[in-house]
């Protein structure tokens, strides 16, 4: 019995030895966000443009007109934006100066260590937007948790805005997978830091090669790409674990004070942000019009986006008064 508990204990301590390399060599793994990483992503044509901000640099894509009507899209968790890389083109090509960021921790952009919290969103927007030269009202699409971040931008910047467009935002009420007892692990310190560092990057290329995101075409890829530089993963658990992304409610209060024009766009069968918060959102911002898509899932932009931008691209045109073109 004695030998038996002493090699539990030499087993154990293995384990804890292992652990405790692997955190380190998983870091040490990853390609760094770096100067020399931004040129070779500018040589290979991977990049569009990086733009210095206080918190780190942003990469971000700009197309259309300088001239054009300003649209800017916030993307969701996990993806980037590639989330609207299929959007560009007919928005660009309808007139507008469209401006996808890859959020700080996102894509190709630096990965700094401060606090993700409300403040760490929004102002990375503000920045970028005086970088850019955007001085004119315009107009930002959010999806997801880009949605809840487009609420809090939204609600600090009524005067600087001419219409919102939310795509199964967060933010409206609780989601299933704040339930889940990974998640729970995952919040956890240390133990969360662990995962995030060394399981979290393969999680993440494995998450979105099933489910409801298994059809769109190259995110494996994509996600491959983003997640071998290092802090992805940390940037991810760092955003969960300081910006409430159940609860934005005064956000969308603001939304609805403003009387700002609001598009909503669903997936009636949405498991990730149900939609059953859409009637939160309607409540909260009485002028929302709301587009159900039957039988859709979550992420629109990626699964269905020649659908999601036939029902945008309106709406769009409709509030940038002349200098978008109808295609």
């Amino acid at each position: 019995m004695i030998t038996l508990v002493r090699w539990v204990v030499r087993l154990l301590v293995l384990l804890l030895v292992v652990a405790a390399v692997a955190y380190p060599v998983a870091d040490f793994l990853r390609v760094p966000m770096d100067d020399t990483a931004r040129a070779e992503l500018t040589k290979a044509g991977k990049a569009g443009r990086f733009v210095p901000l206080t918190a780190g640099v942003m990469h971000v894509r700009v197309e259309g007109p300088e001239d054009g009507p300003v649209v800017l899209l916030v993307h969701d968790a996990a993806i980037g934006g590639f989330s609207f890389q299929r959007w560009i083109k007919p928005l660009s090509d309808a007139g507008f100066r469209v401006i996808v960021p890859d959020l700080l921790s996102f894509g190709y952009s630096d990965r700094p260590t401060v606090t993700h919290d409300r403040a760490f969103f929004t102002d990375q927007l503000s920045e970028l937007l005086a970088k850019l030269n955007v001085t004119q009202p315009f107009q930002i699409v959010g999806t997801s948790m880009g949605g809840a971040i487009t609420s809090d931008f939204v609600a600090a910047n009524t005067a600087r805005i001419r219409s919102v467009t939310l795509i199964a935002p967060a933010g409206l009420g609780p989601v299933p997978a704040a339930k889940s007892q990974s998640v729970r692990v995952l919040l956890a310190p240390v133990v969360g830091d662990w995962l995030a560092r060394v399981l979290g990057p393969t999680a993440a290329v494995r998450g979105t090669a099933q489910g409801y995101l298994a059809e769109v075409e190259g995110l494996a890829n994509w996600m491959a790409e983003q997640t071998k530089y290092r802090g992805y993963s940390e940037g991810q658990l760092n955003t969960f674990r300081n910006y409430d992304l159940q609860n934005r409610l005064a956000s969308y209060d603001a939304i609805g004070r403003s009387g700002l024009p609001v598009l909503a766009v669903w997936g009636t069968v949405d498991t990730v942000v149900p939609f059953a918060h859409s009637a939160e959102l309607v409540k909260r911002a009485p002028q929302t019009k709301l587009v159900p898509i039957d039988g859709e899932e979550h992420g629109l932009p990626m699964r269905k986006p020649d659908e999601t931008v036939a029902i945008v691209l309106p709406f769009l045109q409709a509030q940038s008064g002349a200098g978008a073109a109808t295609p």
